[in-house]
């Protein structure tokens, strides 16, 4: 499947839940406008695992949208008026495996600082460019399929 980056031009143009999904649609995620709540958009991301973006009401933050299912496993939240977005991964602590714990991992950045030229931008572009159909399982999954881009995945979103 061909896909084309998503670029800081594109981020800074986000002021919907619609302009978020079409640059998400250049990556070759599948949108499901059936699916979902009314502030939110899921985007197919293969074999019955979503992506969900969220727009966060006034009063609320990207702590108050954790994904709890397997099949969601990644929120990706606007707020502050899509000026802030968070991206929140679910994973399974390796630690406690055998008891179930969920951990957290949290990216955030604000739009603001892609129009300044934010020191790390490049960094921030690619996180997000590798999400893509078919290739963005939860973190906890590719560590175990032994990716060595999951591990520098992994290390990038702590």
């Amino acid at each position: 499947m061909n896909t084309e980056q998503i670029t800081a031009a594109d981020i800074i143009d986000w002021n919907s839940l619609g302009d978020i999904v079409a640059s998400f649609e250049k990556r070759g995620l599948e949108p499901r406008p059936s699916m979902g709540a009314q502030n939110e958009r899921l985007l197919g991301i293969g074999n019955d695992e979503y992506i969900v973006i969220i727009e966060a009401k006034p009063d609320e933050s990207a702590d108050d949208y954790q994904p709890e299912s397997t099949s969601r496993h990644t929120h990706i939240v606007a707020s502050e008026g899509y000026d802030r977005f968070t991206f929140v991964s679910r994973i399974r602590s390796w630690e406690e495996q055998k008891r179930g714990n969920v951990k957290y991992q949290q990216m955030s950045f604000e739009k603001d600082a892609l129009r300044q030229g934010l020191e790390n931008e490049a960094e921030v572009l690619r996180n997000i460019n590798a999400i893509q159909y078919q290739s963005s399982t939860p973190p906890f999954e590719r560590v175990r399929q032994g990716s060595k881009r999951a591990l520098t995945y992994v290390r990038n979103l702590i």
